[in-house]
């Protein structure tokens, strides 16, 4: 798969679609009653909010003098209406409060599940996904886009439809006092819907384009953290600086330019819809209270009318408001959903069973191999290897020495041929019962945010303190762990530089023994140690070595020449096979590579 580097755009597969639509209100079916009552009492709230406008009409009507006379029984009409609205606001303060608390909840729980189902997903995924997706543009996913997402459930849906019963219920009260102020009004809010509807496409569609700058921006972050110490060994602080600042001007010009139309999406779904219905109910008002008309049109109408209206640009301007956040949100949806149904390469086969413990059988059976699809790393690739042998592997760079143990942790699956384990087709087994019965240790050791202790015990989290002691005295570790400040209670990171790129190596070797797999993969597993170490922990590597299967890839002859089998990649397949004395002797590419003083 081709790499998105960090300053190119993330592209998704699907736009927000009903497919994405279904999949979003799928965490709401989950909660249906939940979300039912944060509903109902979003209903009770917008009908108690319509109540103070209908009871000032009452006021307005039968409480206030009419030409200086007080109407009769106006005290008792007073007092009854002035009770109702004590308890009108009284009930929507309440109903407001449960429904937002309520909302609150469940919105964070949908958030909770949404991120706990991205994580695993993005560890079921294949090193394929990682290969085309850069670190930061997957964490600005799973942390700034999800946590963004909470606000589509907490608030967005839930007030669109509070808002849109609101305008309803608004019109139709407005229907009920008098058809032809309500009539002006829905000709007007026709005509505004048509351009609000078109800014909030348009708005969507820049907020893509900002998404994915900030996106680009957060990648390069991301990659200058992990690789600080390469930007300083080749100086390369000020250069990466005018690349950041590029890319910041970047997304804030993208920002900008989203932002302008948000300085016309709101004053046009709040100022002017507000200021076109005032002018048109109070000129519509004018002209029947001038030339008459049918049915009489009271104070207390107009001044409710007035109120409702009022209700109503305030219920528009919440919906534009929901409608840019959600334009804005649906962009973050688009990537989290196309990371949630990005295809999973290396999954367990229907009916896979768990491998039995393993005596190191291997064969590979004609197996082809390419990461792009384009051009194969390996082509009819075969080879068997006896219980308990040791394998070298060696070449030129890039001709597929990794590649081949990749294969046999089915961190990748072959295009073509059979992979078999004591005769098990690898495919046909379980992740956990293959990858637990293989050690690998890589040629750069991952240290995590931890102890010393907690970063042995990785490999195992169940071994006890004593086993993992052992684990690192055996990997010769112990003498530079207990000169650390706190001896195994150390705190240390990957960036951390109270340990050396050869005692990281140390550590994984520790990880590796405390792990006792059954078959080992050494890849350049002591690239980072010095001489005078790796004479000491060669002597730890083959006990370790003794009676298990194991694939070396090295590039020191002393690690590689007591292999039992010496394979020389090259050009896709296995070009020469044999001892080392064998290979010696036959003066082919090994024997050249060897006096080159070089073997990868």
């Amino acid at each position: 798969m081709a790499r998105n580097l960090y300053y190119e755009d993330e592209t998704v597969k699907t736009h927000f679609n009903k497919e994405m639509l279904g999949w979003l209100f799928s965490y709401i079916r989950k909660r249906r009653r939940t979300y039912l009552t944060i509903l109902g009492l979003l209903i009770s709230g917008t009908l108690l909010s319509l109540v103070p406008a209908a009871l000032n009409m009452q006021i307005i009507n039968r409480v206030l003098p009419v030409n200086g006379v007080v109407p009769g029984g106006s005290l008792t009409v007073a007092v009854i209406i002035i009770t109702a609205c004590a308890g009108v606001f009284a009930g929507d303060v309440a109903v407001n409060y449960f429904g937002q608390k309520l909302a609150n909840r469940m919105g964070n729980d949908i958030v909770y599940e949404m991120r706990s189902q991205l994580y695993q997903k993005l560890m079921r995924l294949g090193f394929d996904y990682y290969d085309g997706h850069p670190a930061g543009k997957i964490l600005v996913r799973v942390t700034n886009y999800v946590d963004e997402v909470a606000n589509i459930f907490i608030n967005c849906l839930s007030d669109i439809l509070l808002r849109c019963g609101t305008m309803l219920l608004s019109l139709l009260a407005v229907v009920l006092i008098d058809v032809r102020l309500a009539a002006v009004v829905l000709v007007s809010m026709c005509f505004l819907s048509l351009i609000i509807f078109k800014l909030a496409k348009e708005l969507s569609r820049r907020a893509e384009i900002d998404r994915n700058k900030n996106s680009n921006r957060m990648a390069f972050l991301a990659e200058n953290i992990n690789g600080l110490s390469v930007v300083k060994a080749f100086n390369r602080e000020a250069l990466n600086d005018e690349i950041h600042k590029e890319l910041n001007e970047t997304y804030r010009n993208a920002f900008l330019y989203t932002t302008r139309v948000r300085e016309i999406f709101f004053p046009l779904s709040h100022g002017i819809v507000r200021l076109s219905c005032v002018i048109l109910i109070y000129a519509v008002s004018l002209l029947i209270v001038t030339y008459g008309g049918p049915g009489e049109l009271t104070l207390g109408a107009l001044v409710s009318v007035t109120t409702y209206m009022q209700i109503f640009s305030e219920a528009v301007f919440n919906v534009c408001q929901r409608l840019q956040d959600i334009s804005v949100l649906t962009t973050n949806l688009e990537k989290i959903y196309d990371t949630m149904e990005a295809e999973e390469n290396v999954t367990e086969a229907k009916g896979s069973y768990s491998l039995p413990e393993i005596k190191g059988e291997v064969e590979f059976r004609k197996v082809t191999f390419s990461y792009d699809g384009i051009e194969n790393v390996l082509e009819d690739f075969s080879l068997r290897v006896n219980p308990g042998s040791t394998i070298a592997l060696i070449g030129p760079t890039g001709v597929g020495k990794t590649t081949v143990i990749n294969l046999l942790n089915r961190f990748y699956d072959i295009g073509s041929g059979t992979i078999l384990v004591d005769g098990h087709d690898i495919r046909d087994v379980t992740l956990d019962s293959l990858r637990g019965q293989i050690g690998v240790m890589m040629q750069e050791g991952f240290i995590f945010q931890g102890s010393i202790l907690e970063n042995i015990r990785f490999a195992r989290p169940d071994a006890t303190d004593s086993e993992c002691m052992e684990a690192a005295r055996q990997a010769l570790a112990e003498d530079f762990i207990l000169k650390l400040p706190d001896g195994y209670a150390t705190i240390i990171s990957e960036n951390s530089s109270l340990v050396s790129g050869g005692e990281r190596q140390m550590l994984s070797f520790a990880r590796l023994i405390l792990q006792n797999p059954r078959m080992i993969i050494l890849d350049e597993a002591t690239s980072s140690i010095d001489s005078e170490t790796e004479q000491r922990i060669q002597k730890a590597i083959k006990k370790v070595l003794e009676g298990r299967t194991s694939f070396v890839i090295a590039h020191r002859l002393s690690t590689i020449q007591d292999a039992d089998t010496i394979l020389y990649i090259d050009s896709k397949n296995i070009r020469e096979m044999g001892t080392h004395q064998e290979l010696l002797d036959r003066k082919g590419k090994y024997f050249r590579l060897l006096k080159a003083g070089e073997t990868n």
